[in-house]
């Protein structure tokens, strides 16, 4: 073949740009460190190299959060561990308190010493880092705590990325912590009026005395009767299932009180389902069985004719406050005021006044939904925390003065084919939002607290039309705020007064009603059993209760003085311990918590690792090898250089 010079150019052009190609891919990688510089040098290694640095990104973000998230939990525990000392502290000074020993002096200067370590534990509840509050959920820049003991965050829970589709709570919220619930414990009633078995020597009544020594030593107009009288009892109440029930016993003086005891269990549904018991007091206690549940209600009173003959005048309530010669026994005093239809304390059961505390009204009957066990909100269905399947065709009751001091009276029917509310003699539709009158069953406390406050404001709907009543609804709110409070109870809030005017009560019309046992479609200030212990924990409002016993002198409960349902210090000490139980239980889950961030922020640093090294191994190339081949490369590139240099020098006198 004939080697011409055009081939020998064209051959010396393709080495060259082959091995200037090599060189420069060599030198790059020197340079850099790296097998490629673009991604069309070698695409397989670029996709790797790519869903690696990725992967190092997303672990780098899990280690930060991780990281972070694992200081705000261990803060967190920090802060409990002094929750748990305070709480240890309070519980001590209960028990200094519950010796009978103390005189006044000293159980001011305990209660003072709780007063300052539940000052303390507000403190704590307010904790804060790097301006961001520790116990109130998602809300970091509002304050949790407030002067009196009420919660102003939110129940959510914050989540650190612990991977790239998973992630890890890393708080405890204030709701839970402070407003939490605990589902192994039982809800405890107890009735707070000591009973005696003989009243002039204060012996303290037992299951195993008769029913005519109950209703002969207690009760506003005790004297002896006769053996053979029978006594009769009225219990209102509320199953574990939300279910509302009335009763009425009738049993012989001669009986025990342990008789009276087993018909009071017996009383809710499904039997058993309680345990009923008298207290070293000779109170009565009923206490749930299923653990967790909110709703038990109770109330009760007796009554007696003395002189043995005329039980009509206690077999009909309505005759208990104007027969002759009748002894009522009062379970229960909560020294609430009660409406005129009432009569008296002893018979009003929900026909009360909400208690007022400056431009504030209040019940005292959490409003429980029972297809969730929680307390009732705004967007509650009314019968879903009602005593019933169903509220229509019952009615409730309204007496009130309102904004202006104008005492009335009011009634709101639950009907299927519309609700409406009544007042001075006119009859107004309750809408929903599409403009109909809504079925009471489809009827939420939004709509009620909407009713009560254009009747506490006096803001009526001038027809009864729906843009009358929303016209009157925005107007009313102008004057109250209607709502129910974190623990479903009913306040009305007068917004233009300090010391409001405003009286209300509210309850079914058939309170008194013991014909059938149907019970009450709604409750919302009952003078009933007080809850000692419960399922829900209210910490602060709790601490205030006990630090009231205390500077009363009540080691146990009773109905003397003007903190009527107070625990007494007893139960405060049963009622702190749940706290500390419950505090312990929050403490642990983050303890937990943050040992679970730890490991996720020690798995990310090592995985982290893993792929910086297989990174390394793809993308990163072998210096020495590189090297070795560069500098051979670089030869046989100076040595074809030399070639062609010398190849250009060669003319045709060469071959002559």
């Amino acid at each position: 073949m004939r080697i011409t010079n055009q081939l020998i150019f064209s051959n010396f052009s393709n080495d060259y740009a082959r091995s200037s190609s090599e060189l420069n891919k060599m030198t790059s990688q020197i340079s850099s460190g790296h097998k490629i510089t673009n991604s069309y040098d070698d695409a397989n290694v670029f996709m790797d190299t790519q869903r690696l640095e990725y992967e190092k990104t997303t672990l780098s973000q899990v280690k930060n959060s991780s990281q972070s998230a694992q200081e705000f939990a261990n803060n967190t525990d920090t802060v409990m561990n002094n929750f748990n000392d305070d709480l240890t502290r309070f519980k001590t000074k209960l028990i200094e308190a519950a010796n009978g020993s103390q005189d006044k002096t000293s159980l001011n200067s305990i209660a003072n010493d709780l007063e300052s370590i539940k000052t303390n534990l507000e403190n704590l509840a307010n904790s804060s880092i790097n301006g961001q509050f520790l116990f109130s959920g998602t809300a970091f820049s509002k304050k949790p705590i407030d002067n009196e003991g009420n919660y102003h965050g939110n129940g959510n829970t914050v989540k650190a990325t612990i991977g790239a589709d998973s992630s890890l709570p890393y708080n405890i919220d204030g709701k839970s912590l402070f407003l939490g619930n605990d589902s192994d414990y039982d809800k405890m009633l107890s009735t707070n009026v000591e009973m005696y078995s003989n009243q002039k020597n204060k012996i303290i009544l037992k299951g195993s005395d008769t029913i005519k020594s109950l209703v002969e030593n207690n009760g506003d107009n005790i004297g002896n009767i006769n053996s053979q009288t029978k006594a009769y009892f009225y219990i209102q109440g509320k199953n574990s299932d939300g279910t509302s029930f009335k009763k009425k016993i009738g049993i012989s003086t001669s009986s025990k009180v342990d008789d009276l005891l087993d018909m009071i269990k017996n009383s809710f549904t499904p039997k058993d389902s309680v345990n009923v018991s008298l207290n070293d007091y000779g109170q009565i206690e009923v206490t749930d069985k299923n653990n967790g549940q909110k709703s038990l209600k109770f109330n009760m009173i007796g009554a007696v004719d003395k002189d043995g003959g005329n039980d009509a005048n206690v077999t009909d309530i309505d005759n208990l406050t104007t027969g002759t010669n009748v002894n009522i026994i009062s379970f229960v005093k909560s020294g609430y005021t009660n409406t005129s239809d009432a009569a008296n304390e002893e018979v009003s059961f929900d026909r009360n006044y909400f208690s007022k505390n400056g431009d504030t009204l209040s019940s005292n009957v959490s409003q429980i939904d029972k297809t969730t066990n929680d307390f009732a909100t705004a967007k509650t269905l009314l019968v879903n925390a009602s005593g019933k399947s169903s509220i229509n065709n019952s009615e409730l009751t309204i007496k009130y003065t309102d904004q202006n001091n104008n005492a009335n009276s009011a009634k709101i029917d639950f009907k299927s084919d519309g609700s409406t509310f009544t007042v001075n003699g006119n009859t107004y539709n309750i809408y929903d939002a599409s403009g109909n009158a809504t079925n009471g069953d489809k009827m939420t406390y939004q709509q009620l607290n909407d009713v009560i406050s254009m009747l506490v404001s006096d803001n009526l709907p001038a027809t009864n039309s729906k843009n009358n009543y929303d016209t009157a609804v925005e107007n009313a709110k102008k004057d109250v705020n209607v709502s129910l409070d974190y623990h479903g109870k009913l306040n009305i809030k007068d917004l233009h007064n300090s010391v409001s005017n405003i009286k209300f009560s509210m309850y079914d019309s058939k309170n008194d009603d013991f014909s059938s046992t149907d019970g009450n479609t709604l409750s919302f200030m009952s003078n009933d059993a007080i809850t000692v212990d419960g399922p829900s924990v209210n910490m602060f409002k709790d601490l205030e209760n006990m630090i009231q016993s205390v500077r009363d002198g009540k080691v146990s409960m009773n109905s003397s003085g003007d903190n009527k349902r107070e625990y007494g210090i007893e139960n405060s000490i049963r009622r702190i311990e749940h706290i500390r139980d419950h505090v312990d239980k929050l403490h642990t889950k983050i303890g937990s918590l943050s040992n679970a961030l730890n490991e996720a922020y020690q798995r990310s640093d090592m995985l982290s690792l893993q792929v910086t090294t297989l990174q390394s191994q793809i993308s990163d190339v072998d210096m020495g090898a590189v090297l070795a081949k560069y500098n051979q490369v670089s030869v046989s590139f100076q040595a074809m250089l030399a070639t062609i240099a010398k190849v250009n020098k060669i003319s045709l006198l060469n071959y002559m």
